[in-house]
Order: structure tokens, then C-alpha cells, then sequence
């Protein structure tokens, strides 16, 4: 019967929904790192944090998808199958919603978050819980990084260190940080690359304004990338970016 009303007011009852689903969702994190943080060693309250935020994700991403808002393909990530020790997914960073696609796909991620959003209400307690990583200050953000990496964690980390600004040519400047991670803790980098027919979400875009017409995304892991011994921090930034940048100018936009 839902389905019935007219677009419009379809989408603007998905959109409540999903506003709702992130306030309680927060609540309800915030309450289960109250709970298992005394509970549990760190590592095992962090693997069940990130467990929990991938599938509560994952719940959030099924909502939209039956609501018709979105559809969404995945390539290339059963090659992280079987794969251990610590490494950093990179993805370039279209949309705000980026991180739960690919949180929601990847399991045992801690985030490198922008430091206002770790107090946020609606994502502090599952952040907190999964252990992820303020990105302030720098040098404690760096050192914690490569320390987690040193003990086999998997790190998101979008390069761009913010969404991607219309007048940049697909992906923004990378920032320095993921060369520094990559070169001293000798992890591989897995670059993944979103393409995407919408502007939804994008920077600029405000959160109670509806889409025009379903989004449709693909999103593509590429092969990991290793720094060797005597590349510089630079350079593996520049090579990460252009990599980013020929995968994205050789697939099309995402199909009308």
C-alpha cells in the first residue's frame, strides 16, 4: 500500500525511516559500548563493535534498497577473501554515504573519521566501540595508524580526506597522510573505486534533499598497491592517485 504514494512522499518517508534508524541505532551503540567495553579484552569489544557496525550497515543499506532509492554493484572485493595482516582500503570519496557501502562490505574495518564526527550523537558510540581513529591530532592520528596496522587491523582511509569538490577532475589533491601510513608500516593498499550517476550527497548537498531519480553506483576494488623501500611518502600518493584517477576516467559513468 506503501508503495502507492505518489514518489515524492515515498522517498520522503524512506528518508524519515532512515533519519530514525541512525538515531536509535546511535542510542543503541552508545549503550553497547557502555556495556561491553568493561566486559571484554579491547580487541575482542573492537572485532564485536566492528562486527555489529557492519551489519547494522548493512540492515540500513537493505532499508534504502528496498525503498528504491538506490542500486548498488560490487566488483572485485572477493579477492580480500583469505587475505590477513594489516592493509588500508582506499576509496575515492564521491558521496557522503561512501563509508557505509564499504564498511558494510568489508568486515573488521577501523575508519580514520574526521574528529568532529567522532562526536557526533549518531555515529560516536558505534566509532568509539570499532575503534576507529580520529584524524586530530595529525601526528597521533599517524602514529596510531601505523601501529594498527603493524598489528594486522584493516584501515579505511579516503585519501581525498574529504568529499570529492566538483571542479577537481574526479578525485581531489591526496592528502599526504596515506603515503606517510603506507611507507612506514609497509602494509598493501587497496585502492576501490566508486562511480556513481547522482550528485546525492555530495559536498554541498543538504541531508533532507531528495534525490531526483534512483542512484545507481558501482563500485570496483582495484589491486593493492605496496610502497617499496625507497619510494618516498610522496611519491606513493602521487601513484595512488593516478591510479585512482585512470580507473576512473576508463569506466563510464554509472548506466542512466
Amino acid at each position: 500500500m506503501l508503495m502507492k504514494l505518489p514518489h515524492r512522499l515515498w522517498l520522503t518517508f524512506v528518508l524519515v525511516l532512515s533519519m530514525a534508524y541512525w538515531a536509535v541505532g546511535g542510542f543503541l551503540f552508545v549503550l553497547a559500548g557502555l556495556v561491553l567495553a568493561p566486559l571484554l579484552p579491547l580487541e575482542k569489544s573492537r572485532a564485536t563493535g566492528q562486527w555489529l557496525l557492519q551489519e547494522a550497515f548493512d540492515v540500513f543499506l537493505r532499508l534504502l534498497r528496498l525503498g528504491g532509492v538506490f542500486e548498488c554493484e560490487f566488483h572485485g572485493f572477493e579477492a580480500l577473501e583469505g587475505v590477513t595482516g594489516g592493509l588500508i582500503i582506499a576509496p575515492n570519496h564521491p558521496a557522503l554515504w561512501d563509508a557505509v557501502f564499504v564498511i558494510a562490505k568489508i568486515r573488521g574495518l577501523r575508519c580514520i573519521l574526521k574528529d568532529s564526527l567522532m562526536h557526533n550523537p549518531f555515529l560516536r558510540g558505534g566509532a568509539k566501540l570499532a575503534g576507529f581513529i580520529p584524524n586530530k591530532p595529525a601526528h597521533k592520528m599517524l602514529q596510531h595508524s601505523i601501529e594498527a596496522l603493524r598489528q594486522g587491523d584493516r584501515l579505511l582511509f579516503f585519501p581525498e580526506g574529504t568529499r570529492t569538490r566538483k571542479q577537481e577532475n574526479a578525485v581531489n589533491r591526496f592528502q599526504g597522510g596515506i603515503g606517510i601510513i603506507a611507507t612506514q608500516s609497509s602494509a598493501p593498499v587497496w585502492p576501490v573505486f566508486i562511480e556513481t550517476n547522482s550528485d546525492y550527497l555530495c559536498k554541498g548537498w543538504p541531508l533532507w534533499r531528495l534525490p531526483e531519480r534512483k542512484i545507481k553506483l558501482r563500485i570496483t576494488l582495484g589491486e593493492p598497491l605496496a610502497s617499496p623501500p625507497d619510494e618516498s611518502a610522496t611519491d606513493f600518493t602521487e601513484r595512488l592517485r593516478a591510479v585512482c584517477l585512470a580507473a576512473l576516467s576508463n569506466g563510464s559513468k554509472t548506466a542512466e
